[in-house]
């Protein structure tokens, strides 16, 4: 059986946090449909190749630390990233966390952002507890629907990035809230 790398790297990741007894994460992908300019431009990157697989890296970050590194290694062999290339960074990196949160889409519509959660990872008491928080307090709506979503209304004094990312922060702070 033939396994890609990235296939390789997850299964070698799973088999170690077994062997400690670790629980192993459960890590819906999350799609990002957000309108912000996010690529690599050629003049940045000259290579197709070297391009995609910059790409593909890019689209594998999870963690600051792992957007971190690769920030400084494109640094290092291109020069200072132009802002498409930091916003796409941005994006993956919201990506890795709002999946690790249970959700599974990221769209702006006009001055709003929708978060689409998998079924079994939407907690409304957390949602609730987000209401409570000045931040939020009449800017975000659960919607009505088969599908479990929020919706975000944007300040226009932020960036649209920013806001998703202090969402999903805020959200996973709400971890271990009780609808008491």
């Amino acid at each position: 059986i033939d396994v890609g790398y990235d296939m390789y790297l997850k299964l070698l990741e799973e088999a170690v946090l077994e062997e400690k007894g670790e629980p192993i994460p459960v890590r819906a992908e999350c799609a990002a449909d957000l309108a912000v300019n996010a690529n690599i431009p050629e003049n940045y990157v000259k290579s197709p190749a070297q391009r995609m697989d910059i790409y593909r890296r890019i689209a594998l970050i999870r963690t600051e630390a792992e957007a971190d590194d690769i920030t400084d290694e494109l640094c290092d062999r291109f020069g200072d990233p132009p802002p498409s290339v930091n916003a796409l960074i941005q994006v993956a990196l919201l990506r890795g966390v709002a999946s690790q949160q249970g959700v599974g889409d990221i769209s702006q519509k006009g001055g709003a952002v929708r978060f689409t959660f998998a079924k079994e990872s939407f907690d409304f008491a957390r949602v609730s507890a987000l209401y409570a928080l000045p931040e939020w307090k009449g800017r975000v709506k659960v919607e009505a629907g088969g599908q479990p979503a929020v919706s975000m209304r944007l300040n226009s004094r932020r960036r649209i990035l920013e806001e998703a990312r202090a969402f999903i922060r805020d959200y996973a702070a709400t971890a271990g809230t009780k609808g008491e």
